[in-house]
């Protein structure tokens, strides 16, 4: 692909043939062939060490710091590294700061209870072999036989103008190039398809090498304020007021599995799980969340018709200061959407990353059309709530004032909710 320079020159040299050929002007004609036989030249400069370049460079992206608050400074890492035998010329990164994209995949098992393990701190290498060794890159190219079209060069001669330099590598050497956290956005942020190119000596010419692999930073939202009594600043009380002289709660069934344990003495044989005794013939139990002496079904509605873009930010935040002020207070919290996903919380160690986890991965969107219509007799306007709360749990409804006009809540829940607006 010819690069921005290159364009120009091969434009230039094209007029300045039609001009001497045009009016006799020797020099033109000369000046034409001249460039055109550097473009040439340079053509198969780059060609010759694009497959040589595939093989004896390695790129991987580190993640220092996978989860921060929004606001807080995070680095990602790329190296590209030289493990061939030879000395490899410069090279050229894509400028990064336009490869960053956010997304929101909700309250998925892979997206919050293993998220810690789901999001990798160092993203594996370009390419490896079999055997677990580092081996060089040989690609990452997303369709790399097509014929790039004509907006795809445009787009590659703009990324390569602002793209930045590395010197030429030793054997065994390596380069970094530190690329900045867009914080400020709250969400699952992902950079990807950032490209490493080679270039001839004049940088007429470029082709793409390798794509580094993609890396996720999760961005925790900022939890509101909270007041003495756990309620948001700003809270507006619904048809159920919070009550502090109510006493403990029992808001959950004891019903959500939390692991495996070996058989003790004494533990119920209802409880043992089979799959394991036929595995290993150990005898092994499940055990699970028991009701808490008090906790907290925490309501977050996220579907669009309610919200403006702003709005989403006020509701996750406002939750989160809800859910910090219940963990701190030694409540469980069932986060439940109006999508129909929910999670447990227990109030432990790891209880307000795991939330604040669940909640930077959250945004707007709708229930299932198949769940809606399962639940179309209840009128809550499109919201599907999947939570476990008994009659004597305490339950926060999180919404906009449009939200709270479209009956959000089916009739059960309304008698006992509070509802808290943001604006």
């Amino acid at each position: 692909m010819l690069s921005t320079r290159g364009a120009v020159l091969a434009l230039g040299a094209t007029f300045a043939a039609i001009a001497g050929l045009a009016y006799g002007v020797e020099e033109f004609v000369l000046l034409a062939i001249a460039v055109g036989s550097l473009l040439a030249l340079g053509q198969v400069w780059v060609w010759r060490r694009l497959g040589v370049s595939r093989r004896a460079l390695r790129v991987a992206v580190s993640v220092p710091r996978a989860e921060v608050t929004a606001g807080q400074s995070a680095l990602v890492e790329l190296t590209v590294t030289n493990v061939s035998r030879r000395r490899r010329p410069p090279l050229v990164v894509e400028d990064p700061g336009g490869k960053w994209s956010v997304s929101y995949p909700g309250l998925g098992e892979s997206s919050v209870a293993g998220a810690s393990r789901a999001h990798p701190t160092r993203a594996h290498p370009s390419r490896g072999d079999s055997s677990g060794r580092d081996a060089p890159s040989q690609g990452w190219l997303d369709g790399a036989g097509a014929r790039p079209t004509r907006r795809q060069r445009a787009r590659d001669r703009r990324a390569l103008s602002r793209a930045r330099r590395l010197p030429g590598l030793r054997p065994g050497s390596d380069a970094t190039v530190t690329v900045r956290v867009p914080t400020a956005t709250r969400g699952l942020l992902t950079l990807a398809n950032v490209g490493v190119w080679c270039e001839d000596p004049f940088r007429l010419v470029a082709r793409r090498v390798t794509l580094a692999p993609p890396a996720h930073v999760i961005v925790y939202p900022t939890p509101a304020e909270v007041t003495e009594d756990g309620r948001a600043s700003g809270a507006h009380p619904g048809s159920r007021a919070r009550s502090s002289a109510s006493g403990p709660t029992n808001g959950l069934s004891g019903d959500e599995l939390s692991g495996l344990r070996p058989y003790a003495p004494g533990d119920r044989l209802t409880r043992l799980h089979w799959p394991s005794l036929a595995r290993t013939g150990e005898l092994v139990v499940r055990e699970f969340l028991e009701p808490q002496a008090g906790s907290l079904s925490l309501l977050v509605d996220l579907r669009p018709s309610a919200h403006s873009a702003q709005s989403v930010e006020d509701t996750i935040s406002r939750a989160a200061g809800l859910g910090a002020g219940a963990l701190r207070r030694g409540l469980t919290v069932e986060l439940c959407t109006s999508t129909g996903d929910r999670v447990v919380i227990p109030p432990n160690a790891t209880g307000h990353q795991t939330m604040l986890r669940a909640l930077a991965l959250l945004g707007p969107a709708s229930a299932p059309p198949a769940v809606v219509r399962r639940w179309g007799d209840r009128p809550t306007g499109g919201a599907v709530w999947a939570t476990g709360g008994g009659p004597g749990a305490d339950v926060v409804l999180v919404t906009t004032a449009t939200g709270a006009a479209q009956r959000t809540l089916p009739e059960s829940l309304r008698r006992q909710a509070e509802t808290v607006l943001v604006p």
